[in-house]
């Protein structure tokens, strides 16, 4: 690749594949270098709304998402407990309302998506296995160095992208080697065959159980032939990874009191991917010249809001319009960053707001739980400004 056009991007996950499309359509060469020896997302679901669902659409990658994901058209919240409901909305009329769908799929679908479109356009190259392990930034753009095969190797682009997730090495040589900050959560992620099951789990419906130091998240994926599960609880158990095999046999027994949707779903799962809940403070700075970060590596949240990967997506459509209008790169950063990181801080102290409620115990949960039940119809209004938001 001709380097006086060529952006370098760290991590090929949903931020980096989606800011390599919004990069090649804006005109430049994108060199994805990702650690990983092989392109593969761990059988996790993941909920696309509509501001996620929209930069999509920007990215040109929305038709290839659809064609395995489920068009949810209702939320329902209850208590874990009990099973009495405490609020539902209809996602029919909020996607009618943000002018884009509601989707649930696969992290493996959404990631094949966008690596398809990638693939489709000539300026983008991606090189597996090969690990940023530092960078040099000059007067010309950034150089990065990779692991490759036991070698070293070097890259030069006219900037350097981090989107090399929660642990980033890009985010550590910028900003120092601070650790995340994990919240005593721990998910349980399973996907349970929908034959396996009564029919109303297939239904496309996202459902919420709020229960004590526990909540439950469950939706069909996969074109309706799964159920993805998530189970979190708290729990003081830690780790790096995001998907170590676990069983029933060690989740708190808590689950037994629980109502019979909630508990006949964990129980038909074969197993589990465990994960310890983690982000990050916003940063009061994300860019240094002609380097930045994107997504997780810039602002990694709770998954409360369910906008991690919507926030990447919306980050890659900012970055590809500001690099694109922009004459001097490092100006582009520095208004991409600008545009995005007030939103993103948001998100990040939204989605910790949100945990704490969602584990309330005593007079808050109590209070939680009237509130849901009297004020049902804001269930969704309440985070308009999530879903109505388009880059500018």
């Amino acid at each position: 690749m001709a380097r006086a056009r060529t952006i370098l991007v760290a991590g090929a996950g949903i931020g980096g594949l989606a800011a390599a499309v919004a990069l090649a359509r804006g005109g430049f060469r994108v060199l994805v270098l990702e650690r990983a020896p092989r392109l593969e997302e761990l059988g996790a679901g993941i909920q696309l709304t509509p501001n996620a669902t929209r930069a999509l659409e920007r990215l040109g990658a929305l038709d290839a998402v659809k064609r395995h994901a489920v068009e949810a058209r209702e939320l329902i919240v209850a208590s874990c407990e009990t099973g009495g409901e405490l609020a539902r909305a209809s996602l029919d009329e909020a996607a009618g309302r943000f002018g884009a769908p509601w989707l649930v799929t696969l992290r493996a679908d959404l990631q094949g998506a966008l690596h398809s479109v990638a693939g489709d356009l000539v300026d983008v190259e991606i090189e597996l296995g090969a690990e940023v392990t530092d960078f040099a930034a000059h007067a010309r753009g950034a150089t990065a160095l990779t692991a490759h095969a036991g070698k070293s190797e070097e890259h030069t682009g006219i900037a350097l992208i981090g989107a090399d997730g929660l642990w980033s090495n890009v985010r550590a040589r910028l900003h120092g080697e601070e650790q995340p900050d994990f919240h005593r959560l721990v998910a349980w992620r399973a996907l349970v065959p929908a034959s396996a099951l009564p029919a109303a789990y297939a239904e496309p419906i996202v459902r919420l159980w709020l229960g004590y130091d526990a909540h439950v998240v469950h939706y069909p994926v996969a074109g309706g032939e799964q159920v993805n599960l998530v189970v979190v609880v708290r729990d003081d158990w830690q780790s790096q990874s995001w998907s170590v095999p676990s069983q029933l046999d060690d989740m708190p027994t808590s689950i037994q009191h629980w109502a019979d949707m909630p508990r006949t779903l964990v129980q038909a799962a074969k197993g589990f991917a465990r994960w310890a809940l983690a982000d990050r403070p916003p940063l009061k700075h994300w860019s240094e010249g002609r380097v930045t970060l994107l997504g997780d590596a810039a602002h990694p949240m709770l998954p409360f809001l369910a906008q991690g990967a919507g926030a990447a997506l919306e980050d890659a459509v900012a970055l590809g319009r500001h690099v694109r209008h922009h004459g001097d790169i490092a100006d582009a950063l520095r208004a991409y960053e600008a545009e995005r990181a007030p939103r993103t801080a948001r998100l990040q102290n939204a989605a910790r707001f949100t945990g704490r409620v969602y584990h309330a115990r005593g007079l808050l949960r109590w209070a939680r739980d009237l509130k849901l039940r009297w004020d049902a119809e804001k269930l969704i209004d309440r985070h308009n400004w999530i879903y109505r938001y388009r880059p500018i």
